[in-house]
């Protein structure tokens, strides 16, 4: 499992799955007045939390023509003096796009002389699809970011309940903590026993996710090259989730759904041309799926 770089084991709260982490954080860092601008596509939770606290949501809109990367020149222009907190998703959910070294730091360049908080959702960091790709973390490169992670989305141990912050900065942090006090307050113990036993053994129970997101993604790839199906879509470079472009996208999903196939629509994520499609579950089931996907293209 990869590590966070400058992150001490002090840094880090254990909470109630990442949603917990998520709420305490914004909820610590945010007032009503201030913006927060977060990407789109992205997991709702951020933007419907900030807007819960008065907050106004910027979108910082990703370009599928560059592949969904998260650019810090397109962020630089969504900024005022009520920014408080950039949120990120880190590979991006749902596209699987990634800030490689460079460009995090290009992000946290533009952020630390603004104070501006970064919040980076993380976790699908440690399911790379691509080799060659290391998924840094936001707070190992700067002060004043927090991580989230969880053992849900990269053993499918959701049931645990299980997650996690980690914030260099101590005020922050003590913050953020204070919020636990008002929401489960602590975490099961068998719970964070067995996550425990899960983190020591985080590559074996990599291994599989991974491999069948890879398979899953080239069976994928095989049905949108076909001439008459105008499927397209940015093949992720981590996380097991694509987002594809597909005809009807609406019409599709709920086709689908009464077939028993589920799908995220596009529309939960402000594109409703697009759908959601998990990469992680065998391929036997995944092929099966994309038989009945393919009936309704």
């Amino acid at each position: 499992m990869a590590q966070r770089q400058g992150v001490r084991p002090d840094d880090v709260l254990v909470t109630c799955g990442a949603i917990e982490a998520l709420q305490c954080t914004v909820s610590a860092l945010v007032r009503a007045g201030d913006e927060v601008v977060v990407q789109r596509p992205m997991y709702a939770a951020v933007a419907g939390i900030a807007r819960g606290l008065g907050a106004t949501v910027v979108p910082w809109t990703l370009d599928a023509a560059d592949a969904f990367r998260p650019r810090a020149g397109a962020l630089a222009p969504l900024l005022s003096r009520r920014t408080r907190l950039v949120a990120i998703t880190q590979p991006n959910g749902p596209t699987g796009s990634v800030l490689d070294e460079r460009e995090l730091a290009a992000l946290v360049e533009l952020l630390r002389p603004l104070g501006i908080w970064l919040v980076s959702d993380e976790v699908y960091r440690d399911l790379v699809l691509d080799a060659d790709v290391v998924v840094p973390s936001a707070a190992g490169q700067y002060e004043r970011a927090i991580s989230i992670g969880d053992v849900a989305k990269p053993f499918g141990l959701g049931g645990l309940r299980i997650g996690w912050l980690a914030a260099r900065d101590g005020e922050a942090r003590d913050r953020i903590a204070a919020r636990r006090d008002y929401t489960p307050l602590s975490v099961p113990t068998p719970s964070e026993a067995l996550a425990a036993i899960a983190l020591r053994h985080a590559d074996a129970l990599l291994a599989r996710p991974i491999r069948n997101a890879r398979e899953n993604l080239a069976s994928f790839a095989a049905l949108a090259t076909q001439d008459h199906h105008a499927v397209s879509f940015v093949p992720p470079t981590a996380g097991v989730t694509l987002f594809a472009r597909v005809p009807r996208a609406a019409t599709v999903q709920r086709r689908l759904a009464a077939d028993g196939v589920l799908v995220v629509p596009g529309a939960l994520f402000d594109d409703p041309d697009r759908l959601r499609i998990w990469l992680a579950g065998p391929p036997a089931e995944f092929d099966v799926a994309l038989r009945h996907l393919a009936t309704q293209l």
